[in-house]
């Protein structure tokens, strides 16, 4: 039997590659003699790095740069070899895992690290920079990336206004260097929603990252403003692009002031390894995701991956560390059987913790079951 594992990472828990091996241990436990095909997959966003680093020719590159609240830290970025083009994960620098729960505040934190990641690249003999969003601290549209990269946002005085969504409401101007004409940005975003209203980054995103309710009024106030000036100075509409809400409105952000081309990220991960014929080559497919819910519908892995088992009419089961109704969504996106981890009442941190025996165990009592109905 031909069984393909493609899952996604648990958030602030297990890389995508510890889930993959979780659930291959679990089905051989059951039966070892199956041919096993483990793709840790991404849908752009966090994982990408570890992802191409096993996938593709070329190397992760270090460097000293900062996380979205300013603390200096050692990041990295993927360069193809015999290519002048870099994949640069926002989530290396601007993360939320990389910040204590404490100092969470989408209206202070910045993507100003992920621009000297990018202008690290560019120094590095890169002209065409594929940013790839998903797993963000922030909230500021990635103004702090085109900070970084030498941008001018400036406020009534001329003046370049601070870092974070808070210091959007101040901005008059726009200035963008002429060198940046010369680089090709490609974002792949992770969600589907745009940039403002009720689906739109900060009213879906930005209570995940800290934003207190009074607060996220606030926020949206600030980045409709921020779309206003992108419009009046550089005549690009923001607001209602696909994809423009990802990274807290990076997508959004980077296309109006840098031109970047927006890409499903989830598609572009696939391109790399031909997923879809390694779907259509599978029996059954395993996939997995930390949390399950109509965000997944938004562009996630596990939504993404059924639309081709539906294509080819595979088998695809989910496991998932948390899973909220109403499960018709994903059953039409053509995920065959949904379980959690879970196999009794536990905290959150305790199940983190136990999170790769749960996903072992219970892909052995599932596929124990798949096996004997064939």
């Amino acid at each position: 039997m031909n069984i393909l594992i493609a899952p996604d990472s648990f958030k602030e828990c297990l890389p995508a590659s510890k889930v993959a091996n979780s659930i291959a241990n679990g089905i051989n436990k059951i039966n070892p003699n199956h041919n096993i095909e483990k793709i840790p997959i991404s849908d752009g966003g966090e994982g990408s790095i570890e992802f191409l680093k096993k996938n593709c020719d070329g190397e992760a590159v270090e460097h000293k740069t900062e996380n979205a609240i300013g603390n200096q830290i050692i990041s990295k970025y993927f360069k193809f070899k015999n290519s002048k083009t870099a994949w640069v994960e926002l989530s290396q620098a601007s993360g939320l895992s990389l910040i204590d729960k404490k100092n969470r505040n989408p209206g202070l934190t910045s993507t100003y690290g992920t621009g000297l990641s990018i202008n690290h690249a560019i120094k590095n003999g890169c002209s065409e920079i594929i940013l790839s969003l998903g797993g963000s601290a922030t909230n500021d549209a990635g103004a702090g990336i085109f900070q970084a990269l030498g941008g001018e946002l400036l406020n009534e005085k001329n003046e370049q206004i601070g870092r974070g969504c808070e210091s959007l409401i101040k901005l008059k101007q726009i200035k963008t260097p002429k060198y940046l004409n010369n680089i090709k940005f490609q974002i792949a975003y992770d969600v589907s929603n745009p940039l403002l209203g009720i689906n739109g980054a900060t009213k879906t995103y930005s209570s995940q990252k800290g934003a207190t309710l009074d607060q996220i009024e606030k926020l949206e106030k600030n980045i409709f403003h921020f779309s206003h000036i992108v419009k009046k100075d550089l005549k690009v509409d923001i607001t209602k692009i696909e994809g423009g809400g990802s990274a807290g409105g990076t997508a959004a952000g980077l296309y109006g002031l840098l031109g970047a081309e927006l890409t499903n990220g989830f598609k572009l991960i696939a391109e790399f390894v031909n997923l879809e014929k390694k779907v259509e080559l599978s029996d059954i497919i395993f996939t997995a995701e930390g949390k399950l819910d109509n965000q997944s519908l938004n562009g996630k892995v596990p939504v993404e991956l059924g639309k081709l088992a539906k294509k080819h009419n595979k088998i695809l089961i989910c496991l998932a560390g948390s899973i909220e109704p109403p499960y018709e969504n994903f059953y039409r996106n053509g995920i065959t059987a949904i379980f959690n981890i879970q196999n009794k009442p536990i905290s959150l941190d305790e199940s983190m913790k136990k999170a790769e025996n749960q996903i072992s165990d219970i892909s052995s009592r599932v596929f124990s079951f798949f096996e004997k109905i064939q």
